[in-house]
């Protein structure tokens, strides 16, 4: 083991939005941290060096917020202490779930040029705390930003840190280029493994014989050891200054028991860091997998609404709109993407949890309704609508992505009866009622009228009348029948064979030939019909996205801790407490109704079930003679049990062994395994909207625009695997809920959640085409009422 020289103690506060406290106190407790640091530091300025404390930021926000109400005199002296390396700074907003897609990247970047120009330099150093993981493309986006070293330090909790840990490697970015990395240890670990917080040098030299023997044992070679502390064991999370701490470095140093401990920065770990040679690092490459965003299922509507605003805020941007009103809508969508989501105890009848939970939910709503104001308001302007009028006369369309469309429309019946009515008013206010939204889900039965087929160019618009539009005139439109077939069978208790008639519905579109038990609803075939291949293999309980709950069994162990057993002490030295399980799972019950709805251009086959954990579930698979992508929109009512479980749409695939499988991260396909940092989270991933599979036969992909959890292969929440099995005929799961945290995210899941999805299928796994036809279903065209006053030019581009 190489000769370690001392210990690199950085003293900070680590942010969770949350957790500890309510979102508005926690803000200004932040707040008030930094101007404790302020008077603690000056007082402490003729200390001897090592021990001279200094305080880092970990991230820019709460900053932000002090600078925002900070007097010219509080400003001078917060520069004076950065220009005394007394205080540090980190380049990003806050620690982020993998839930963020690559505009709220660069917006987490966004404070540190603000505080470079206040502190008059570079900050050249990120760090996250406790995420289990971040998106591949922040590489990229930190090397852009001029940062040099990102800092890491996972939370073992319900996860796995990346190897090496603690140690030094360079990242590879999607780009080809590296960015070094300091996987250190989780935050804390310098009260824990060296026993600060019993304030005892006996104690301290206990705690590094025992680490210093680990690191030993682990290969370690750096010439220094970094750690953190807060005021644990008091305060883990959201910490002030700690004013009892220097006096034990001083102890320390003075009875030599160990390498001499000083007070760090990031710049600080950044300067030893730079000292270790480029081809010194060993280089690794992928995607930094989070484990801790399967937590996002415990509010399943709230982020499908929060994953729904983030395309809208981008045609917000290319629309024009208010900026102010995309930056408030941007800023609640990004803090909604923040890693925490409920109180450190989240029992459902905690009422600190339930303060937490409802503002953190509220965010990302009052994000979605500032978007969609944003969006409304500037198709508005384009429309050239007078603030009151009579009538609507067209319908402005336009094409907020980069993809060309082809697309028909669906537009309420009211607007072709309001244009008939010389008497029917419209005002502003009234068309940007909720109806008149594109993006919506139309209720069942809603009366609404389709147009034919509409070209439309990247970012192109137009406004048709609505006399105008073409005609719903399909010549591949999907058709419907249902098979009788006289077949032999043997009844049970009979000897000889009766004659019964059984019925198979089929729906065919110029894409695929769907088969289905009229009787059941069970769905019993998809062909790709241009490659005649059979995509399901169903299996008992499962056909078509087919609901299922997973929880512990009750007669084994009911509780959370049937999958994982936490021990501070085991995690607190990288040791798993995964427990391995084998859960109780329940397809749907039964199905109530299984319909067929006719109309212009399309089928859509709907089903309702009675479900275990649900107070109702609709499936409507929508099937269309001009777009490829299968339509399916999900409506489930969850009854909100506070016992552990999953909740889980499984799609069973006809698929040889050996399937290969990607997922896109903030816009970053990701191949399964291989484009993987190693130690990284396979068992589930996070996909912004879409997740694929293929052989050689043919490829499956499944658009999930509002549901971020994928599993590949099986079920798999449990222990951590190094690669997923490609076995032979594998599910592909979109992980809708849950509630497996008893920490940190909410217990219950509760009411009505909408999903979209799309099933494409292709004859191999051409990218391409996945991205645009998953940004298509995440960026829908936009459509807009024009009144008969409207005026201005009747097309152009955004």
């Amino acid at each position: 083991m190489t000769e370690i020289d001392e210990i690199l103690v950085l003293h900070h506060s680590h942010l969770d939005v949350g957790y500890t406290h309510s979102q508005p106190i926690l803000w200004r407790l932040q707040a008030e941290y930094i101007s404790q640091a302020l008077d603690w530091l000056e007082s402490t300025a003729d200390r001897p060096e090592d021990e001279r404390p200094k305080w880092t930021c970990e991230a820019t926000e709460p900053v932000r917020r002090w600078l925002a109400g900070a007097s010219p005199d509080q400003v001078v002296r917060f520069k004076d202490l950065c220009d005394q390396g007394r205080i540090g700074l980190s380049a990003l907003r806050w620690n982020v779930s993998a839930t963020i897609d690559r505009p709220g990247i660069r917006r987490l970047l966004a404070g540190k040029r603000e505080l470079e120009e206040v502190v008059g330099r570079a900050i050249p150093v990120a760090c996250q705390h406790d995420v289990n993981g971040v998106p591949w493309p922040i590489a990229d986006e930190l090397l852009d930003a001029g940062v040099d070293l990102f800092v890491m330090a996972v939370n073992r909790h319900l996860g796995r840190p990346v190897a090496p840990r603690p140690g030094l490697f360079a990242w590879e970015a999607p780009s080809g280029r590296r960015l070094r990395v300091f996987n250190g240890s989780h935050y804390t670990m310098f009260d824990q493994l060296l026993n600060a917080w019993d304030d005892s040098v006996e104690r301290m030299a206990a705690g590094w014989e025992a680490l210093r023997d680990r690191l030993d044992r682990t290969g370690y070679r750096l010439p220094f050891v970094y750690l953190t502390s807060t005021c644990s064991p008091v305060m883990w999370d959201n910490a002030p200054p700690n004013p009892y701490l220097p006096d034990l470095i001083r102890r320390w140093n003075e009875q030599e028991r160990g390498p001499r401990i000083r007070y760090a920065t990031l710049d600080d770990l950044r300067a030893r860091v730079l000292g270790v040679r480029d081809e010194e690092l060993p280089v690794l490459r992928g995607d930094w997998t989070d484990f801790w965003t399967f937590g996002v299922g415990a509010t399943p509507a709230a982020t499908a609404v929060n994953q729904q605003t983030k395309p809208l805020l981008a045609a917000a941007e290319r629309l024009g709109a208010d900026p102010s009103v995309i930056a408030d809508a941007a800023d609640r969508a990004d803090l909604f993407d923040e890693h925490t989501g409920s109180y450190w105890d989240s029992d459902p009848a905690n009422p600190q949890a339930q303060a937490i939970e409802t503002i953190k939910r509220a965010g990302a709503y009052e994000g979605h309704e500032l978007a969609a104001f944003a969006v409304m308001d500037a198709l508005e302007r384009l429309a050239g609508n007078p603030l009151a009028d009579k009538g609507i006369a067209g319908v402005l369309v336009a094409n907020p992505t980069e993809h060309h469309r082809t697309v028909t429309l669906d537009l309420p019946a009211a607007w072709f009866a309001e244009r008939t009515a010389a008497t029917e008013r419209t005002y502003r206010a009234s068309r940007m009622a909720y109806e008149n939204r594109p993006w919506r889900f139309f209720a069942p039965g809603e009366p609404r009228r389709s147009s034919g087929t509409i070209d439309l160019a990247p970012g192109a618009w137009r406004i048709l009348a609505l006399d105008d539009l073409p005609a719903p005139d399909f010549p591949g439109r999907p058709t419907h029948e249902i098979v009788r077939q006289r077949t032999a069978a043997r009844e049970l208790n009979f000897a000889s064979a009766v004659n019964r008639v059984a019925a198979t519905g089929r729906i065919e579109s110029p894409f695929h030939v769907l088969s289905y038990d009229p009787d059941s609803g069970r769905i019993l075939s998809l062909v790709d019909r241009a490659t005649g291949r059979e995509i399901l293999r169903p299996r008992p309980g499962l056909d078509l996205m087919s609901y299922v709950r997973e929880r512990p069994d009750p007669l084994a162990d009911g509780s959370r801790r049937a999958f994982y057993q936490r021990d501070l002490d085991r995690e607190m030295l990288d040791e798993p407490c995964w427990e391995p399980w084998a859960p109780i799972r329940e397809p749907a019950e039964r199905v109530l109704a299984c319909t067929i709805e006719e109309y212009a251009g399309g089928i859509v086959l709907e089903r309702r079930f009675a479900a275990p954990g649900t107070r109702g579930l609709i499936q409507r698979f929508r099937f269309d003679a001009v777009d490829p992508v299968i339509r399916i929109d999900i409506e489930a009512d969850l009854a909100g049990d506070t016992g552990p479980s999953g909740l889980y749409l499984a799609l069973p695939l006809a698929m040889d062994p050996g399937w290969r499988a990607v997922f896109d991260t903030a816009g970053q396909m990701v191949t399964l395994d291989d484009d993987q940092l190693p130690g990284a989270s396979r068992g589930w991933v996070t996909a912004q909207s879409a997740a694929a599979m293929w052989d050689e036969r043919g490829a499956v992909a499944l658009l999930t625009p509002d549901a971020p959890l994928v599993q590949f292969g099986d079920f798999s929440f449990g222990p951590p695997v190094e690669a997923v099995d490609r076995v032979a005929d594998p599910l592909l799961l979109s992980w809708v809920a849950n509630n497996y945290w008893d920490t940190n995210f909410p217990q219950v899941q509760s009411g009505w959640i909408r999903l979209r999805y799309g099933l494409l299928t292709l004859p191999g796994p051409d990218l391409t085409e996945i991205v645009a036809r998953s940004e298509q279903l995440r960026s829908p065209v936009l459509t807009w009422p024009v009144t008969t006053g409207g005026r201005g030019p009747s097309a152009g581009t955004l």
